[in-house]
């Protein structure tokens, strides 16, 4: 009685408010893209010049250019003789660094805004040259991921005292370089999971419990684990586990009759080979479907993340501590980029219990984190984890 407004909550009224709220978000949204088409738009069109016969003079050269058959200009000669109306039709570009050095003109201030994304994944020398071309630039990046990686990738690297190298060249991601002089902002709002299982070991173990985490109200009601640990009795030969890539397969069928995108993550290259493999022979498919290892899943997301640790006890009951790249210095930043790639549900595949890896030898924090995550992923399935609730205010 005392506040009535709040009788709305519990009636028909409060659905029909989020219903317009909604609705009038998308009408915004619509409006916000045509407003910025008519703006592009007039842009191109209000300095055309014509001559005296009113033919078109402005972007006649260019479009001769672009259209002719043979003795075709490459496109980094083009921009240097038609920079200001190229730039003018097309305004916004998305290349990577070394695409930029090659396209681009070097000269600066080129563009206004140079913006890096993933730059945790980008060599510092890399992305100085597509910096030297903007007038601010922006590096967006996650530190607890992936770093540079010299797969495919050729260096040049002079032989230096380490002693003497500046402290800039000891610093190997751009990600990192930045931060030693410019403005730091972290995004703390995680908008990807709609269940609080897919991402507080990352924002306890990762994070320190600072990301500001915005659980789905209709996963909250549910009450189904964001994680099913899938225990599959498995063994480890020659760097593949079949009974869990069978297992893989058997879950992307049932899942491939539902409207959910899936992707599938492995531990080491072997055993994603086994299930692409397996998958093809099989003609399984199903929505968006991706099958990657640790190495290369960041920045990918689907409705559903299925995992297979492969690991298990070799034909004799021997289980050797081998983590392949977790076992590296940072290996932990892969398990974090794994495990935060679902936005409903993870399926944990694995041959083993929590308590079977023995990690307290291993040097650095990978395995340790491992071990952790299996863990905390059967207290979640079966209902026992407790979530600090400083996390999800």
């Amino acid at each position: 009685s005392l506040y009535p407004v709040l009788r709305s909550v519990t009636s028909l009224k409060m659905q029909a408010w989020e219903e317009q709220l909604q609705k009038s978000i998308t009408i915004k949204q619509n409006l916000s893209s045509d407003i910025v088409g008519i703006n592009l738009r007039e842009k191109i069109y209000q300095d055309v010049e014509k001559n005296r016969l009113g033919n078109r003079v402005t972007y006649r050269e260019l479009y001769h250019q672009v259209t002719k058959k043979r003795s075709i200009w490459p496109i980094r000669k083009l921009l240097e003789v038609h920079q200001e109306e190229v730039f003018t039709l097309i305004p916004c570009w998305m290349a990577s660094p070394e695409s930029a050095s090659a396209i681009f003109p070097m000269e600066a201030h080129l563009f206004d805004l140079v913006i890096f994304d993933e730059a945790s994944q980008c060599y510092a020398e890399y992305g100085l040259p597509a910096s030297f071309r903007g007038k601010q630039i922006v590096v967006a990046g996650d530190s607890k991921q992936l770093p540079p990686s010299d797969l495919y990738k050729v260096r040049f690297e002079e032989k230096i005292d380490e002693q003497e190298l500046p402290i800039a060249l000891e610093i190997e991601s751009l990600l990192d370089l930045a931060a030693q002089t410019l403005d730091q902002y972290q995004l703390n709002g995680h908008y990807r999971s709609k269940s609080l299982d897919l991402i507080d070991f990352s924002n306890h173990y990762f994070y320190k419990n600072t990301l500001k985490l915005l659980p789905d109200f209709d996963e909250l009601n549910r009450k189904e684990p964001g994680i099913e640990y899938v225990k599959v009795d498995g063994t480890w030969d020659q760097n593949t586990n079949v009974v869990e890539v069978n297992k893989v397969v058997e879950l992307i069928k049932r899942l491939s009759g539902t409207s959910k995108s899936v992707g599938v993550v492995t531990f080491n290259f072997n055993q994603q080979q086994a299930i692409q493999d397996a998958l093809e022979k099989e003609e399984v498919v199903a929505k968006d479907l991706f099958v990657k290892n640790i190495e290369n899943v960041q920045g990918d997301e689907r409705d559903i993340i299925i995992f297979t640790m492969g690991y298990a006890p070799d034909a004799s009951g021997k289980l050797a501590m081998q983590f392949g790249s977790l076992n590296m210095k940072g290996g932990e930043n892969r398990l974090n980029v794994a495990i935060t790639r679902a936005k409903e549900k993870i399926y944990f595949v694995t041959s083993l219990m929590p308590a079977q890896l023995q990690t307290d030898q291993t040097a650095n924090a990978g395995p340790k984190l491992l071990k952790a995550y299996l863990q905390y992923a059967w207290n979640v399935w079966e209902g026992k984890h407790v979530y600090n609730r400083l996390a999800s205010k």
